[in-house]
């Protein structure tokens, strides 16, 4: 199985310590693989005043990776998330210059907001600190609910005026939790870091203007990321959707990776997600409670989004959301909840699996039970049997798509953003991001996953006939394609 995963770990920092871990994990189910994360953190103490010394807790963010044995981990950084205002200014430089994401290619322009959700109906599972970005220092006070908090990002088909401002790539509380450990992976200072994700990186979205007026109700697909990752960094496949008439509504992972609350929380990963010490039945188990957590998001989202179809507080979606027609997509962990979503709720009408592998109660070991919903799989070139052997037990309507050339991150906006860093790297090395993309094209992989994920949604959400999903096609070479459009008896 080859998984990348992000995640963040909240640890205590001793003055002046300096600190390198790697952990190695033992072999995942049946598949070889192998956890390896390096980690360095230290404190400046001559920028930090000293009655602030023994209250300093540092919150550091590293990405590591769940790969096949021998394939190097893609990210190797921990930094604190904390640090003094005037190191976490971005500095201006004269080689940073607008950047935008590929234009989408839709009917429609697109729009963008958010919604900060309470499911009240559930307790937190997980704890861990939590920073005001004001004060950049912890808050020791009790949170506001004890219930599970969501922030939803929703993007969607608008008529705006071309040239109307856009949303920023990333808000200000990812950026600064990442800044340090990325920036590195990029080949950018934190500061560059901070500056090309929240300025220099221009996307199409424009915050809160008037849904489009061409379709009475459109169509909604939710959207899973990876473990660790906003799904912010997946903004060009997002956009690309709302622009061919969708509602996109992405769940960000609270506790899984830094989110950012309206009232100025910052709240980072949880202690759970600390595998320094785990054996391959807990990082199973771990892994399986996250995807039922992800699963049971999406259903308390499809509730709120048919009170929002009722009345919506922004006006933006009242009565215009089809909530007959929902697909549900994600990447990686987030590929695996589509997959336990579709089976745990029957709302979710058809789904696609970006490079999953075998977490959640459907994919356990030992489960033989069927889905009957129309589902993509989608593989990295040369990714195990995990999704292939999936496939065998969908029943109808079911595809498996490779990529070749492709990796892990090649369904993530890493490849595409990636000029933006260059253009301002302070190194002449080849960056740990780029060595991790494959041999693709960053550009002509997005082109191609965003064009089978649209044939499918459109052919199973909108009926729409979809040649493409029937018998492929020439333009896209790179593309191995398997399909069953009857029932299956073997299980």
């Amino acid at each position: 199985m080859s998984h990348r995963f992000w995640f963040v770990r909240d640890r205590p920092v001793c003055d002046r310590l300096r600190r390198t871990l790697r952990v190695i994990a033992q072999p995942i189910g049946t598949q070889q693989c192998i956890v390896r994360s390096c980690a360095l953190a230290w404190m400046r103490t001559a920028r930090l005043k000293t009655d602030q010394m023994q209250k300093f807790r540092e919150s550091a963010i590293t990405v590591g990776a769940i790969a096949v044995l021998s394939v190097q981990p893609l990210f190797t950084q921990i930094e604190p998330l904390l640090a003094q205002p005037a190191q976490l200014q971005p500095k201006s430089t004269n080689r940073a210059s607008s950047f935008r994401l590929p234009a989408p290619t839709g009917s429609y322009q697109v729009g963008t907001t958010a919604y900060y959700l309470v499911d009240t109906s559930r307790k937190e599972t997980y704890t861990t600190e939590v920073y005001d970005l004001r004060t950049r220092k912890p808050i020791t006070t009790p949170p506001p609910t004890d219930r599970r908090e969501l922030m939803v990002y929703v993007w969607y088909p608008t008529n705006a005026k071309p040239g109307t401002t856009t949303a920023p790539y990333m808000d200000e509380g990812f950026a600064l939790a990442a800044a340090e450990g990325m920036g590195r992976d990029f080949g950018v200072s934190s500061d560059q870091f901070v500056q090309l994700v929240t300025q220099t990186i221009q996307t199409n979205a424009v915050p809160k203007v008037a849904i489009a007026n061409a379709s009475k109700r459109y169509p909604v697909l939710i959207f899973s990321p990876g473990f660790g990752s906003t799904p912010k960094f997946y903004t060009t496949q997002l956009e690309q959707l709302a622009s061919h008439g969708y509602v996109v509504v992405a769940i960000n992972p609270t506790f899984e990776v830094p989110v950012l609350f309206p009232d100025g929380r910052v709240i980072t990963q949880s202690t759970v997600f600390n595998f320094s010490k785990a054996k391959r039945a807990k990082i199973q188990r771990t892994f399986n409670q996250a995807v039922e957590i992800r699963a049971k998001d999406v259903s308390f989202v499809l509730n709120e989004l048919n009170r929002l179809n009722i009345k919506d507080p922004q006006g933006l979606f009242s009565g215009r959301l089809d909530l007959n027609r929902v697909g549900i997509f994600g990447h990686s962990l987030g590929g695996d909840t589509a997959i336990e979503a579709v089976w745990r709720d029957r709302r979710l009408k058809a789904g696609i699996n970006m490079d999953g592998g075998s977490y959640g109660k459907l994919l356990g070991s030992g489960n033989k039970d069927r889905l009957d919903s129309p589902f993509l799989l989608m593989s990295h070139d040369g990714s195990d049997d995990a999704l292939q052997s999936f496939y065998q037990r969908l029943r109808t309507n079911a595809y498996s798509l490779t990529l070749k050339g492709s990796k892990h991150n090649t369904f993530i906006d890493f490849g595409v953003i990636l000029p933006a860093f260059s253009a301002n790297s302070t190194t002449q090395a080849e960056s740990p991001i780029k060595q991790a993309l494959g041999s693709i094209e960053p550009q002509r992989a997005a082109k191609i996953i965003n064009a089978y994920t649209l044939a499918f949604f459109n052919k199973y959400l909108k009926n729409q006939r979809e040649p493409l999903l029937d018998r492929g096609s020439s333009d896209y070479p790179e593309v191995l394609l398997e399909s069953r459009r009857k029932l299956s008896n073997k299980f």
